[in-house]
Formats: structure tokens, C-alpha cells, sequence
């Protein structure tokens, strides 16, 4: 009898020692930035609820084993596309181009976490039939799925349309791995935590401000704009909530002088206590303790942003780095200044040149080109720093546009005249006049495309060939 009682007592305290240990294992276990929905992996082998239900894969990880063109021809880069005015669809787009050949080669045994469901561009016309067959735009599909690559902060985008069965999608979730082999593919960071970027790094503006936080802001140049909109703030402790608001004071004008040339760290971001519709950064300077709050553009200003965002200028100066450009546009000649020997360069229509650095200087992104004889020259963006990039006023990009100097030749030379000839392929349009402010599908006039620019002018076509270019009379604007 008492070895029985001391035998259960031993079997309490052992058990008693296991629980302690557990709790103590528990709490020192490191928690997960990233939320795993409910995803068992009989949904992957009966592929019905995340090829029927998309969003059944948000936040998912999903591994890549191999590609092949087939696959590799469903991956996109883009950057956020903007609204047309009057839009109030509370709709973020994205202007998508279709990956090269030597980029998508890269996704092969990579892994990637779904970070959305996205429409590009072409949504405006979804946006139309939806509210004239009386349907929520948002439960029609958008067609890609937005990936954050590896633990990189590199967002690319697959083409989901057509994949609705088990032969034709490629990648495998995670906990489906997990659940059926207990292990990862092999990968270097595939054990490894993942904290998903809230940041879209395709463009030097956030449209949700918050999602700035911990990202590093380079102030270039100070302009009154900028001396507007920095302040001192004070956070009110006198709410119930976990409280964002701030009271703020103008900045000292000495203060302010010392911004130039800073590089900030998004702390956090907060409200005005006295009227919550603006949005602050807290911006701190790395080690030196010194904090200023800045005014946040609303989305209709955000063309004002004074800042660079680091990650941005690092993804832009990979893609551009080595890439070849045409200069076209102008009749006469420009004159640049060799860097080197600070001599006069003249740069001519239907010279080529290679990117070999992408910089921010004189208040705009510039690229560092190289020409064919070795002299090097700083060519500026169209615009000053803000959230759009472009260079495309005077520069087209060689890989697009030399392969038609030779076959088309008179399309290559209206291409780099800024003109529009019949003929020309709708990439070629594009190409010459730039991205249309709208783009129609539509069989008016026994066209199947209409590409519109500057409000009234709209280019024609047939089979996507030009047809014609028209003018929209006034009275039907």
C-alpha cells in the first residue's frame, strides 16, 4: 500500500516537473511575425479551397521547385498604378510588365510568402461592368497574387487566371511540407522566421503611412514644402486608447537646416490630437537621439515627398544597373558634362548608352551612363524626388525598342520622334507616347482597343495595329 501511494506520488511530481517544463519551454519559444491561417494540407491534395478560394493562401508560404517558361511567363513586376480621377473605389491597382527571361529564371527553388490578391491596371474596366451588372468588385477575381520573395523585401507578382487545377499550379504551401515531411525543402532561410514587408517597395511613396514604419528615409534637399511640414510633437496621455495622438509646435528654422542630407528611421507614426485626418511620421536619426515629426502627404499630394526610401533606391539601382538606353526625342542635340574630364558631351537622337550607377543628386534620381566611346555623364529622372520615377521623356529602353530599328525602321524612327505612324503595334504606341491614361476594350467602330491620352485623344486599333488616332469632340467629354 505504500509503495503504491509512494509510486503515484512519484508519477504526480513527474508529471508536476513536465508541465513546469513545458511553460518554461513555451514561453521561451521566439513568436512568429507571421500569422499562419487555418490551411491543412488536404486542402493542397484535393486542390479545392485555395484554388477556389484565392484568399485561402494570404500570408501563406509557398515553395517553387522548378520553372519553365510555361510558369515563368505568369511572373510580373509592377509598381502601384494611379487612380483615375473621380475613382472612390477604395482599390489599390498596380501597372504590371511581364518578367524577362533571365529575371524569372530566379524564382526557381525559392520560397515566398502571399502577401496579397491584387488587380492590375486593366481593373478599371472590371470596376465598370461590376457596377453596371450591379456586382461587389471585390469578390470578382484580380487575377494576380502578390509574393514578397524569400526573406527579401522583393515583391513580384504571378498571374493566378487559369490556374484552377492541380496540373497547372506550381507551388507547394509550406504546411503542406510541414505537415506531410516534417521539413522544409532545403534552402538557406527556409527555417528561419519571416516578417512579411507591409512596404511595397515598387514605388517611393506608401499609400498607408504606417506601413513606412522601420524603414530608413534619405532627405536629399530641403525646400520650403519640406520646412512646412516638420514639427516638434508631444504625445497626449490623457485617452483611453492605446493613443497615437500627438500635440505639435512648429520646428525651429536652425533645426530644420540641420535636416539635409539626414537619414532618418521611421519610429512610428501618429495623429494630431485636434484633427485626426492628418498622419505624422515620428522620424528618429540613428544615433543621435534626435526626433522630428513630419507632416504625411495625402495621396492626392504625394508627388510632394521629399524623402527617398532606401529599400526603393536599392531595388531600382539592381533593376536598372547594366541596362541600355536609347536617347530619342528632341531634334536637336543635348549637351551633358563628362564626369571625369568636366568637358561637354553631346548626345544625339538614337545614341545608346549603359546604366552603371543609379544615384540620387541635385534633388532627383539620376542614373551614372556610360556612352560607346567611355565617357560617363549624369542623366536626370523627368521628374523631381517624389513618388514617380520616370526617365522615359527622352530615354526608351534599348531592349524594347532596338530589335525594330532594322525591320521596322519606320516605326523605330517615329518611336524615337515621339510620333505615331500607321502600322505601329500597340507595344509601339506605348513606347512613343508613353502608358495611356486609359485603356478600353471595345468593338466600336470595328476596333477591339482604344488607348486614351490627355483626356480627348484616343488611338485606335485593329487586330493590334494602329488604326487611327481620333479627337473626342468636346460636348462629349
Amino acid at each position: 500500500m505504500n509503495f503504491k501511494m509512494q509510486r503515484n506520488s512519484f508519477y504526480v511530481f513527474t508529471l508536476f516537473l513536465s508541465m513546469i517544463f513545458g511553460s518554461v519551454m513555451l514561453w521561451a519559444q521566439k513568436p512568429m511575425d507571421k500569422v499562419m491561417p487555418d490551411f491543412k494540407h488536404s486542402d493542397y491534395t484535393q486542390f479545392t479551397k485555395f484554388m477556389v478560394q484565392p484568399y485561402a493562401l494570404t500570408l501563406q508560404t509557398l515553395f517553387l521547385d522548378h520553372i519553365s517558361d510555361t510558369i515563368g511567363h505568369n511572373f510580373y513586376k509592377g509598381e502601384i498604378a494611379t487612380p483615375e480621377q473621380g475613382d472612390n473605389n477604395d482599390i489599390t491597382y498596380y501597372k504590371l510588365s511581364r518578367m524577362k527571361e533571365e529575371e524569372y529564371a530566379k524564382m526557381s527553388k525559392r520560397w515566398f510568402v502571399v502577401a496579397g490578391y491584387i488587380a492590375d491596371k486593366i481593373a478599371y474596366d472590371k470596376v465598370y461592368y461590376a457596377e453596371e451588372d450591379r456586382q461587389d468588385f471585390n469578390a470578382l477575381p484580380h487575377n494576380f497574387l502578390k509574393l514578397v520573395v524569400e526573406d527579401t523585401e522583393d515583391t513580384v507578382f504571378y498571374d493566378y487566371t487559369g490556374f484552377w487545377n492541380q496540373y497547372n499550379f506550381p507551388f507547394t504551401p509550406m504546411s503542406y511540407f510541414n505537415e506531410t515531411l516534417n521539413a522544409y525543402p532545403t534552402n538557406s532561410h527556409s527555417n528561419e522566421d519571416l516578417s512579411l514587408a507591409t512596404y511595397d517597395i515598387n514605388t517611393n511613396y506608401a499609400f498607408i503611412p504606417k506601413n513606412l514604419v522601420g524603414e530608413k528615409l534619405y532627405l536629399p534637399e530641403l525646400t520650403q514644402a519640406t520646412y512646412n511640414r516638420l514639427y516638434n510633437g508631444t504625445r497626449m496621455y490623457n485617452y483611453t486608447d492605446d493613443s497615437h495622438k500627438y500635440s505639435f509646435t512648429d520646428l525651429p528654422r536652425g533645426r530644420v537646416s540641420q535636416m539635409e542630407n539626414k537619414t532618418f528611421t521611421v519610429a512610428d507614426w501618429c495623429n494630431d490630437n485636434e484633427g485626426l485626418t492628418d498622419v505624422y511620421l515620428k522620424l528618429i536619426i540613428p544615433g543621435a537621439k534626435d526626433t522630428v515629426y513630419y507632416k504625411y502627404p495625402t495621396v492626392d499630394k504625394r508627388g510632394e515627398f521629399p524623402f527617398v526610401v532606401t529599400s526603393f533606391l536599392n531595388k531600382k539601382k539592381a533593376e536598372l544597373l547594366n541596362s541600355e538606353f536609347v536617347y530619342r526625342g528632341a531634334k536637336y542635340p543635348r549637351t551633358v558634362i563628362d564626369t571625369k574630364r568636366q568637358t561637354p558631351v553631346t548626345i544625339r537622337r538614337g545614341d545608346v548608352f549603359r546604366c552603371i550607377d543609379f544615384v540620387v543628386k541635385d534633388g532627383k534620381f539620376q542614373m551614372l551612363m556610360r556612352n560607346s566611346k567611355g565617357r560617363k555623364f549624369y542623366y536626370p529622372a523627368d521628374y523631381s524626388i517624389g513618388d514617380r520615377l520616370s526617365f522615359t521623356n527622352s530615354l526608351v529602353a534599348a531592349n524594347r525598342v532596338l530589335k525594330y530599328r532594322i525591320t521596322y525602321t519606320t516605326a523605330y524612327n517615329a518611336i524615337l520622334q515621339k510620333e505615331l505612324v500607321p502600322g505601329m503595334t500597340i507595344d509601339m504606341a506605348k513606347m512613343s507616347w508613353g502608358e495611356p491614361l486609359k485603356e478600353v476594350f471595345t468593338n466600336f467602330d470595328g476596333s477591339n482597343r482604344h488607348l486614351f491620352y490627355m483626356g480627348n485623344i484616343y488611338v485606335i486599333f485593329k487586330n493590334n495595329v494602329l488604326y487611327r488616332v481620333a479627337t473626342i469632340p468636346d460636348n462629349l467629354r
